[in-house]
């Protein structure tokens, strides 16, 4: 039996959670209201979410095994058996294609198999042969949103979506390097090649601190595509990217990278959320 710890390390609860908010920002930008339409295909992208990372610990038991970032995780700490870790990670994949069939019939069960075998077979199995495995990842952040804004009836020709598919797939780039600065070693460990190795680690930061600046520029498009803004938005807006701004400067100063991958992180959420406001005042 998994106890609930274990339950929210096996599944990334907390990161699961948030790819699934980006399903809810999208949606409200697309539709300007948030309704029970939003239900099904929120509760199966958040199920995906958790089944997929779920199968990726499991097919990762032993590299996590050798790293003290993540050794205490349940199966690569023996509290739960690769057997186990599989079967839940089936069932919540399983009542994920439920609910996006519910929803988005044949189209979303595409979808979903197309981020299985991106996300499990792609970027799992490439991070062991290529440092560019992260691009796998940040083409698989574009489908939540992407989900949220079809399920609200938009169109993904609409340069709105574009606007929101571009933030979201140059924020994970960063968001992905910024951890490969930290935890590099612990990645020597395990025996992934990462992209240290490829431009070394002065490289890499300065690589990463002009991606930091593409989000944010990228972040400001999409403020610009979505220009009814009220004041008091617009306002904390500005304030927020003259802060991360700010700080990613910092980083060729301080070189604090897990500072700068959460202050990333507070960035995106911050203004997709501002922006989801806004819609729904």
């Amino acid at each position: 039996m998994i106890t609930l710890k274990d339950f929210l390390i096996l599944t990334k609860f907390k990161l699961s959670f948030t790819v699934s908010l980006s399903l809810v920002f999208a949606f409200v930008l697309a539709k300007s209201t948030i309704d029970f339409q939003i239900v099904y295909p929120f509760l199966g992208v958040l199920l995906l979410a958790l089944g997929v990372s779920s199968l990726n610990q499991v097919q990762e038991y032993k590299e996590d095994a050798l790293m003290p970032r993540t050794w205490n995780r349940p199966v690569a700490a023996n509290r739960l058996s690769v057997r186990d870790g599989f079967i839940i990670s089936f069932l919540l994949i399983l009542f994920s294609f439920l609910f996006i069939y519910l929803s988005m019939k044949m189209l979303g069960i595409i979808i979903f198999s197309s981020v299985i075998i991106l996300y499990n077979l792609f970027y799992t199995k490439g991070k062991k042969i290529t440092v560019y495995a992260a691009v796998y990842g940040a083409v698989l952040g574009i489908v939540p949103p992407m989900i949220g804004w079809i399920s609200a009836n938009g169109e993904i020709t609409d340069i709105k979506f574009i606007a929101i598919a571009l933030f979201y797939f140059i924020w994970q780039i960063p968001h992905f390097w910024l951890l490969t600065l930290k935890y590099n070693q612990d990645y020597k460990k395990a025996k992934f090649p990462t992209v240290v190795d490829k431009f070394g680690k002065e490289g890499l930061e300065r690589v990463t601190f002009i991606w930091l600046l593409l989000t944010v520029i990228s972040g400001l498009f999409l403020i610009l595509v979505f220009f009814s803004i009220s004041a008091l938005i617009l306002i904390l807006l500005i304030i927020l990217n003259i802060y991360t701004i700010y700080s990613i400067f910092q980083l060729r100063v301080n070189h604090k990278y897990i500072k700068n991958f959460i202050t990333i992180n507070f960035y995106m959420i911050i203004t997709m959320s501002l922006l989801m406001v806004d819609k729904l005042l």
